[in-house]
């Protein structure tokens, strides 16, 4: 069985660098988008669950010139071999086409929204890879209490097959915060740190633009510990 694993794992991986040309005509095709002279880079981030999706497509609306928009689940899809209750065997692979398509999207001066946790391994090196560039960076953090979260997980897996993991929704909601309040620390009036914060009883949504410190504004935060306690 680990075996079995490692070799999908594998290649996932070597699919995805043999077809990076036909990635790029898939998500980030250059005849159907301008290039920006000034162009933007946005990151989601926050846990799964808590809407990033619906909110990146609202968001590239309110662009100019329209933004391509990177997503590791889409990327998975394309990959022979995929089936959603398998996702994490196809992580890897879907980071790496997400790094080839914004290499991409940056050569030509693209607008981006990068859909994900932002429960990167190195957010440091990824905002300098931005602003290398000259690109504006924003990171749109998105609240929603991950008990709630984590329940619209699960009923998206059973839509979707597409399983989440308690430990890797847990890794990515408390990475997620930490490696936003790192960035924004490191790199201050450079980027901009935006919050939108759901309330899913009521269903209203909060913005706030422009912060300096995330955490403060949180409405709760939770230890990795409290939560392994409290979902199931």
């Amino acid at each position: 069985m680990v075996t079995r694993k490692i070799k999908i794992q594998a290649d996932a991986f070597d699919w995805i660098k043999k077809h990076k040309k036909d990635l790029f005509l898939k998500f980030a095709d250059i005849s159907l988008y301008e290039q920006d002279p000034y162009p933007t880079t946005v990151f989601m981030a926050g846990s799964p669950g808590a809407g990033k999706t619906e909110f990146s497509r609202r968001l590239a609306e309110l662009f100019k010139q329209k933004p391509v928009i990177i997503d590791a689940d889409e990327i998975r899809k394309i990959i022979p071999g995929y089936v959603g209750k398998k996702a994490y065997l196809f992580q890897k692979a879907a980071t790496k086409g997400v790094n080839f398509l914004y290499d991409y999207v940056c050569k030509n001066r693209l607008n981006v929204i990068i859909d994900g946790t932002f429960a990167y391994a190195d957010p440091i090196e990824n905002i300098k890879r931005s602003l290398k560039h000259n690109r504006n960076i924003e990171i749109y953090f998105l609240y929603q209490d991950p008990v709630i979260s984590w329940k619209f997980t699960k009923i998206r897996e059973k839509k979707e097959f597409r399983n989440v993991p308690r430990d890797v929704f847990i890794n990515a909601y408390v990475k997620s915060i930490e490696n936003a309040a790192t960035v924004k620390k490191k790199f201050g009036a450079r980027i901009k740190l935006n919050l939108v914060i759901k309330d899913f009883t009521d269903g209203l949504q909060t913005l706030k633009l422009n912060i300096t410190v995330l955490e403060k504004l949180l409405p709760k935060l939770y230890t990795g510990e409290e939560l392994t306690q409290i979902l199931n």
